[in-house]
């Protein structure tokens, strides 16, 4: 959640009366909700801002998220089977948990659904939640259904830590190195493919590309493993783009980061992928989104017990730059030149940008 930057109250005190969505744009909607409706935190909770809110329970502290999928804007059935859309809405929902450091425990989904949609189809979604849950153990307790005139998805996911402490997105400090698992990116070179047509048998690159984007891998063991470890100050998943992302992790302590190019895990396969479908590595790697991966930002006197954290991680991690006391982001090209403000690619964001910012 971003806070706004300039302007003046007028009419709710966050908006001028009559403003659009696209006015304000996603963070400062949020914003506006987070400041009139937003419920005060309780000593150990984390309420609006961060990948999930944290409340206190009897033994423990609860960790809820919840995430809409919609047909047509965050999927597309002329590429996606039912079963990938199922897996992917649950996967997308346990990467919040993952990059709060908490246990997965329980999910409820509401459906909303055209009359005319085959059963068989909402089986296969639901199957697909399930095979996505086996290995985390995360269990199916309740939801709603619908009409509605698109197939939409609305999940809520359940997750707990016990005697440690939730990881947030607050916390970093000038001189962390940032780590980030896996190869960020992928996902959005799969789309780039999939909306040339689904191939009918992919090997090579075009497999790995689809997988990431139609089947990806939340991150839980490795957000449970880098949260236990203590080494990690603060974390967000890569829903956005690492860019977009980053930049949520830095900005409530007014920060900023320093990337380096030569650093980043860009393999071959992607260089040769980004090449055949006309994407530019750095800016798919950096601004692609839906990924959900982790960017962590560890303390550099806890790095030790972090790499001994990390041999564990099924995606491992790689360390890609540092904060920054400066606030902005700027990444060091291979060849020693510089990219950063305008310059630097953009993530996603549900509506364009905002002519203007208000507090």
């Amino acid at each position: 959640m971003k806070r706004s930057d300039t302007g003046k109250p007028h009419g709710t005190g966050l908006a001028p009366r009559g403003a659009l969505l696209r006015d304000v744009g996603e963070s400062g909607m949020i914003e506006l909700l987070r400041q009139k409706y937003g419920g005060a935190a309780r000593p150990g909770e984390l309420p609006i801002g961060d990948d999930a809110a944290v409340v206190r329970v009897p033994g423990a502290r609860a960790v809820l998220s919840t995430d809409l999928l919609i047909e047509g804007t965050h999927f597309s059935l002329a590429y996606f089977r039912p079963e990938e859309v199922g897996g992917r809405a649950l996967s997308a929902n346990l990467s919040d948990l993952a990059a709060m450091g908490a246990d997965p425990v329980c999910y409820l989904v509401a459906l909303a659904a055209p009359p005319g949609t085959p059963v068989a189809t909402v089986d296969a979604i639901f199957r697909g939640m399930a095979t996505a849950a086996r290995p985390s153990g995360i269990r199916l307790v309740g939801g709603d259904t619908c009409r509605g005139e698109r197939l939409t998805l609305c999940l809520t996911v359940v997750g707990a830590v016990g005697s440690g402490k939730p990881v947030s997105r607050a916390g970093a400090r000038p001189g962390d190195l940032l780590y980030v698992t896996g190869s960020p990116g992928w996902s959005r070179l799969g789309l780039a493919l999939l909306r040339g047509g689904r191939p009918p048998r992919p090997s090579g690159w075009r497999r790995e590309a689809m997988r990431a984007h139609l089947a990806p891998t939340a991150r839980w063991r490795e957000g449970r493993a880098a949260a236990r470890s203590g080494a990690v100050a603060a974390m967000i998943d890569v829903s956005d783009g690492i860019l977009t992302d980053l930049s949520h992790l830095l900005e409530r302590d007014g920060l900023g980061a320093v990337l380096a190019e030569e650093s980043f895990p860009v393999s071959r396969s992607f260089r040769a992928a980004s090449a055949a479908l006309g994407v530019d590595p750095l800016v798919a790697f950096l601004g692609g989104g839906e990924d959900y991966e982790l960017l962590m930002a560890v303390r550099p006197a806890h790095r030790p017990g972090f790499l001994r954290a990390a041999r564990a991680f099924p995606s491992g991690a790689t360390p890609v730059g540092a904060v920054t006391k400066a606030p902005g982001i700027r990444v060091r090209r291979a060849d020693g030149s510089w990219l950063e403000g305008a310059a630097l690619p953009s993530g996603f964001g549900h509506f364009p940008p905002p002519k203007r910012r208000f507090r």
